[in-house]
């Protein structure tokens, strides 16, 4: 029973130490690629309302209309620009029980989902990148929804009628008119040349065979893994509480066992 106590003690102290350490355990030290268009000056844009400030800032300059066409592509290119290629997850310090439960199951459950929380990070894969972009134009009243291939992540908003292609991360160089033909975005020969790369490339970024599938409109994935850090945010917090509380039970209960007064064994009386 003293070793269990004190075991508790040491638990209860690891689980509130967690919150403090700063450190990531499932991410990958993977180096910023020198073809990258990465500016560390637009770091302080750290939440979606300045990120919308500044785009709207810039738009303003340049007499570029809210919610047009001009607007989403200046955008996707700031988003472009603010971040570089890597997965962005919870450090320990955010989310500890998230973290934990990612490197021991392999699932997606601390990744960064939100915009705010994407813009935490100087980085962020295809889907993080492009569900920003996703948040800001929904902000401005359009319409959006995910394109999913097996292996890649963008998205469509819905401007002037028609459905119009992004992809904050990988960047394609297409025309205008190219973001409305989704044609091409089926074909694996299409998919090389917007994005200057081989069919080699297309099949290993892409997947092989290229199919897509369209996410519902204005529906952001990731809502279960979403509910799933709240959760685990607040029980980070006060997990500590449990085996403190267990702990405090026990010594009580022995306190209390000990306080019991003795009773004499006399013989009964005739």
């Amino acid at each position: 029973m003293k070793y269990l106590k004190y075991s508790l003690l040491v638990l209860s102290l690891l689980f509130l130490s967690l919150n403090f350490i700063d450190y990531n355990i499932v991410e990958d030290d993977e180096p910023l690629l020198l073809n990258e268009k990465f500016d560390a000056s637009l770091l302080k844009l750290n939440s979606l309302q300045k990120l919308e400030t500044y785009v709207d800032s810039i738009a303003e300059v340049k007499k570029i209309p809210q919610g047009s066409l001009g607007y989403a592509i200046l955008a996707k290119n700031v988003i472009s620009d603010r971040f570089y290629h890597k997965y962005a997850t919870q450090n320990l310090d955010e989310n500890w029980i998230a973290s934990v439960a990612q490197k021991t199951t392999g699932l997606f459950l601390s990744s960064k989902i939100t915009a705010d929380d994407i813009l935490t990070r100087p980085y962020g894969y295809c889907g993080q990148q492009n569900m920003v972009l996703f948040e800001l134009l929904e902000d401005k009243g359009l319409n959006c929804r995910v394109v999913f291939w097996p292996k890649h992540f963008a998205i469509q908003s819905y401007i002037d009628g028609k459905w119009t292609y992004f992809d904050s991360n990988l960047e394609p160089v297409i025309a205008d008119e190219q973001r409305v033909n989704e044609k091409w975005l089926h074909s694996p020969d299409s998919l090389a040349i917007a994005y200057n790369k081989d069919s080699k490339w297309v099949s290993t970024t892409f997947g092989n065979p290229v199919k897509i599938k369209y996410g519902k409109i204005d529906e952001k994935p990731g809502a279960h893994a979403l509910l799933f850090q709240k959760i685990t945010k607040v029980l980070s917090r006060i997990a500590f509480l449990f085996p403190l509380l267990w702990f405090v039970y026990l010594n009580r209960k022995k306190t209390n066992t000990c306080n019991l007064p003795l009773q004499a064994n006399y013989p009964p009386q005739e």
